[in-house]
């Protein structure tokens, strides 16, 4: 069982303050970090422990697992808020805790009570895709496995990292699949120094590499592990799309950062040639009357989705609710996702445009927040390239496959 004190140590957080809270007590702190970060492409182990010492990788973990159980809307809040006061740093609270959350959906309680009582678990994940030289052995009592993988947000603090290749599963030896993702303590894997970026260029995002660890029965886990939970009753656990509507958050900081940043400097800059200042301009009083309306109604979908899901999805199916979600209600869920990440990316372009040569010299915060706009907008799990996948279904094609998905 996961112990008292852990238990207890996450009722006096929750006592003290809401973690909202929490994190906007940090913002100096956090500042600092996503600074530092920059320099060193990971975020720094002191700032870290802080986000872990006030439960932020934890606030999606059910209560009595040491967390907060949060719903959908309070986990976008609490990422959107960091990602405004740095994109890498509410980036790494963002997978960090997303991850944390997404393994537990098909663990054994057993299990799940033994790798969450560690305050500062932290699990780095993403490093499925793009495997190589993969292989996996049958071995008696587990699996061996040999792997170099990519995208491991916040390897560098992470405590576990999770291995794992979604329906394809890493080659066997032999022939076939492991059917398996994997769960492997930091002992057993390593870094390989690959993510040099511009945008979320501290997310540490690194290569992680495992040559022949032995994973124990029960740290593997089935191959479509964040398809559903049948355990804990919070319905985040049974939505497909909670790493994509993390990811949105993160895009929304990103912009919300970059809108007040933008009113900033307009209240500062008198432009070149110009006899006022920047916010006197009509140009600019358009351009950011705009912004805040697009980001707004983005950020209201993908807030509005979240919670029409997690109404459709109601208890566990065992007491009368749904095991995933019906096409339609996921449909818009995902259209939510990928619309808050490429309408913010936007945003963004034209706040720095607005801003003028003043957002293009590195001291400037807007030139990081447009890396790390296109960065986010980037990933493949909110891609401007689903917004075809999605409009093809209003025209009666089939919904891209996430687990077993019920068309209504």
């Amino acid at each position: 069982m996961v112990r008292a004190e852990i238990i207890e140590r996450s009722k006096v957080l929750q006592e003290t303050a809401p973690p909202l809270e929490r994190l906007q007590g940090m913002k100096e702190a956090l500042l600092k970090a996503g600074d530092e970060a920059q320099e060193i492409r990971h975020l720094p182990s002191w700032a870290s422990n802080e986000i872990a010492d006030q439960g932020l990788y934890r606030f999606a973990l059910p209560q009595e697992l040491g967390g907060e159980d949060l719903r959908a809307r309070e986990q976008i809040e609490i990422v959107e808020a960091a990602s405004a006061i740095d994109g890498s740093v509410g980036w790494c609270i963002h997978i960090n805790s997303e991850i944390n959350a997404l393994v537990l959906r098909r663990m054994t309680v057993d299990f799940a009570h033994e790798y969450y009582d560690d305050w500062r678990v932290l699990t780095c994940g993403g490093v499925g895709p793009g495997l190589q030289n993969a292989r996996a052995r049958r071995e008696e009592g587990g699996w061996r496995l040999w792997c170099q993988g990519s995208f491991g947000s916040g390897c560098h603090n992470a405590t576990w990292t999770l291995v794992h290749t979604g329906s394809v599963g890493v080659p066997r030896e032999g022939g076939g699949s492991s059917e398996k993702a994997f769960l492997i303590p930091r002992d057993d894997w390593e870094i390989v120094d690959t993510w040099d970026t511009a945008g979320l260029r501290g997310s540490g995002s690194h290569d992680v590499k495992v040559d022949g660890a032995f994973i124990p029965e029960q740290a593997t886990l089935p191959m479509d592990l964040f398809s559903t939970c049948e355990t804990f009753p919070n319905p985040t656990y049974r939505n497909p799309m909670q790493a994509h509507y993390n990811k949105g958050a993160v895009a929304l900081g990103i912009c919300r950062g970059a809108i007040d940043d933008l009113i900033a400097l307009a209240m500062t800059k008198t432009p070149w040639t110009s006899g006022s200042l920047l916010a006197d301009q009509p140009e600019l009083q358009y351009r950011l009357g705009e912004a805040q309306a697009t980001y707004r109604a983005a950020r209201s979908f993908l807030i509005e989705a979240q919670e029409e899901t997690e109404e459709h999805l109601g208890p566990l199916a065992k007491d009368g609710g749904r095991a995933r979600p019906e096409w339609p209600v996921l449909q818009r869920n995902y259209l939510s996702c990928v619309h808050a990440a490429q309408s913010t990316r936007h945003i963004v372009d034209m706040i720095h445009n607005t801003a003028g040569t003043t957002a293009s010299r590195m001291e400037s915060p807007l030139e990081r927040r447009l890396r790390d706009a296109h960065q986010a907008a980037s990933h493949a799990a909110i891609s401007w390239r689903h917004y075809r996948k999605l409009g093809s279904t209003y025209l009666g094609d089939d919904p891209p496959a996430f687990g077993v998905i019920a068309r209504a």
